[in-house]
């Protein structure tokens, strides 16, 4: 797995983290005058100076480069969105015109969409596509103008693109890559599609899910072969249409032990005769060069992605890092119960400990201040906000305020439920109803199972971030955003979004509350996650996207609880060896999705469910640690243990040492 180094402006803390881009975009409209790159030889944080030139990508991180086989540079860019070059990059367009916009706040300029990637037609360098997280864009000139590609079955609506090609010098071909469910073509233009990797054992995590494909590639030379790059640094291969037969490329000549993000075909200019095709490979430090006709790897050009973290991020990412401890419901917070949290914590050799401030039915359950949440009746106070925030750092321990956001039934139903997500078809308050049978009658009836606030509403933002902003100023030392998300369950289809602004969709609305919550907050702000959000790329279901959380936050904290991943998801895999796999395999990939932005720290599952009730005590306990081990040997720096009931009986054995001993080995620069 590579790695690199993520510079600190003013601090002197520096992390090592898997790194890549994926950038958010802002485009204006119109052709404004060419851009003008840095001086050449100009250095950025950390760097040294040098005579030699630097590369497009160190000059330009964290933006994408795309180079075609003459002068012409295609460049995706965090703050000017599609930007075109020809001559080699030293004056840039902006090729933006006929992209959509996103309205993200403060509302004071559109964006463009979020772009996964760029591929160009290397036979007629004016066929361009660009993939966003759901749609393609097609250009036939240059990027004046784009065009949107339809997706239709067997692509499905919650499929997040990566990656896409196009056929060479075949207007109608075009090949799209996803995180989790393999790779599709088009013969004819994007009106059908077929799935190319149903079939290929190298893609197969189990459950209907695959690898994720990070870049894809057409062989000029050859129709027949389909190149595939799968993400997180699982392998280069090549697919001979028509079959299953795939072969993997062998990398020890080459970029061994760093990801390859993305690959392209060049052809080398030489005068007087024509140069084979080279397929091209860009890690994060260095341009590779493979020939296909021999095997043999050439290195082009080594590279410096890294890109300096903002000194105030740094500070909240080291304070936030390397906490360790357990949930503690509000109903557990003081008296006896408190203190046997705070034994059992000191004993086992951690220092965190998670609270709710305001649970999952809408409630604060503190002694708060704040008028609105007295005036609509949620509050229940369970514990005085003073005696916690005394207590927690008496012991030595980090508290964190758990905020349950847009699940709250108090909320909900304040002011006529005006902030209720809404049912267009009744026109009503929009219910989650669930069936249950009544144990002694058996009869049936609806009971509604969760309450979902308008996430888009600047209002809800707005109640949940002063509560935030309460925990701060009253001593708490980190705040914990949770439901940070769209619903998941009922008929979804009937919902409308009341406060959606034009340009907003679901990821618009969480990165819009994310936004504005990071501008009143300075304390360390951390968010839950679906496991398999933090295990793949997959912003089109619930809108949890962590690349876009990361840049606002500084703790992820993916929910990798083997119970709840499909049993056929790594089906052949033995149940522990598993879940420490899950762990281990899930905080590495986190952390290479957020590029160093913000801290990993999952939950782990301590508690039992479905089969697992049947564990007996040395099995349990096995589990536990397993998944702990699992953390600790990824690229997780902290954990939390969950159990709804606070009961943590599975923790049998110290985990203090396996922490010490993870801290003392991890790698330092």
């Amino acid at each position: 797995m590579s790695r690199r180094l993520i510079l600190i402006v003013a601090v002197s803390v520096m992390f090592l983290s898997s790194a890549g881009i994926v950038t958010f975009l802002s485009a204006q409209e119109g052709s404004p005058a060419p851009l003008q790159p840095p001086a050449q030889g100009s250095t950025r944080p950390g760097q040294a100076d040098s005579a030699k030139p630097l590369s497009l990508e160190t000059q330009f991180a964290p933006d994408r480069i795309y180079r075609t086989s003459s002068a012409s540079v295609w460049r995706v860019s965090l703050d000017l969105g599609v930007l075109f070059s020809a001559d080699g990059g030293k004056t840039w367009t902006e090729k933006n015109t006929g992209l959509p916009r996103r309205a993200v706040y403060p509302f004071t300029e559109d964006k463009p969409p979020i772009i996964t990637d760029l591929s160009v037609d290397p036979l007629s360098e004016s066929r361009v596509g660009i993939s966003t997280l759901d749609t393609i864009f097609l250009s036939n000139d240059g990027g004046e103008s784009w065009n949107k590609v339809e997706l239709r079955d067997p692509i499905r609506s919650n499929d997040q693109l990566t990656c896409l090609a196009l056929a060479p010098g075949d207007a109608n071909g075009i090949l799209v890559g996803t995180s989790f469910h393999g790779f599709f073509e088009s013969q004819d233009g994007g009106n059908t599609w077929k799935s190319l990797s149903e079939a290929l054992v190298p893609l197969q995590l189990g459950g209907g899910n695959f690898e994720e494909i990070a870049s894809l590639a057409y062989d000029p030379s050859d129709p027949s072969l389909i190149w595939f790059d799968l993400g997180f640094g699982k392998g280069l291969y090549v697919l001979k249409r028509g079959t299953k037969n795939v072969s993997q490329i062998d990398l020890t000549s080459g970029p061994v032990g760093a990801p390859i993000r993305t690959i392209a075909f060049l052809r080398p200019q030489v005068q007087g005769s024509q140069a084979p095709w080279l397929l091209e490979c860009r890690t994060d430090n260095a341009r590779w060069s493979y020939a296909p006709a021999d095997g043999s790897w050439r290195l082009m050009e080594k590279i410096d992605t890294a890109v300096a973290i903002p000194a105030d991020k740094a500070q909240r990412m080291a304070t936030a890092a390397d906490k360790y401890g357990i949930y503690v419901s509000s109903h557990q917070a003081t008296g006896k119960y408190l203190q046997e949290h705070i034994d059992f914590l000191k004993s086992q050799g951690m220092n965190s400990i998670v609270l709710d401030f305001k649970d999952d039915f809408g409630f604060l359950t503190y002694d708060t201040s704040l008028a609105i949440p007295s005036k609509i009746g949620a509050v229940q106070k369970r514990f005085r906000i003073d005696d916690v925030v005394q207590a927690a750092h008496a012991n030595g321990l980090y508290l964190i305020g758990r905020i349950v956001v847009f699940r709250d039934k108090q909320l909900y139903n304040a002011d006529d439920y005006a902030y209720a997500a809404w049912d267009k078809t009744a026109n009503a308050p929009w219910r989650y109803l669930k069936k249950v049978v009544d144990q002694d009658t058996g009869e049936e009836s609806l009971v509604q199972g969760e309450y979902w606030v308008d996430p888009f509403s600047e209002y809800v933002w707005d109640y949940n971030i002063a509560i935030a902003r309460e925990l701060q100023d009253r001593g708490v030392d980190e705040v914990q955003f949770d439901y940070i998300r769209f619903p998941s369950d009922g008929d979804l289809g009937r919902i409308t979004w009341r406060y959606r602004r034009e340009g907003m969709g679901k990821l618009e609305a969480l990165e819009s509350f994310l936004a504005k919550a990071r501008e009143s907050l300075t304390v360390p702000i951390s968010t839950d996650v679906y496991g398999y959000c933090g295990w793949a790329r997959i912003s089109n279901w619930v809108a949890q996207n962590i690349e876009m959380y990361s840049r606002y936050v500084d703790v992820i904290q993916p929910m990798f609880y083997p119970s709840h991943f499909p049993r056929d998801f790594l089906g052949s895999m033995a149940y522990l060896p598993r879940a420490q796999y899950i762990y281990q395999e899930g905080s590495r990939r986190s952390a290479y999705i957020v590029e160093g932005r913000s801290v990993i720290r999952p939950y782990v599952q301590a508690f039992r469910i479905g089969g697992e009730l049947s564990f007996t005590p040395p099995v349990y306990t096995t589990y536990l640690v397993d998944q702990v081990q699992g953390a600790l040997q990824g690229a997780a720096q902290g954990f939390t243990l969950w159990n709804a009931s606070n009961d943590y009986y599975m923790a049998t054995v110290p985990l203090g040492p396996m922490i010490s001993q993870a801290i003392a080995s991890r790698e330092i620069p």
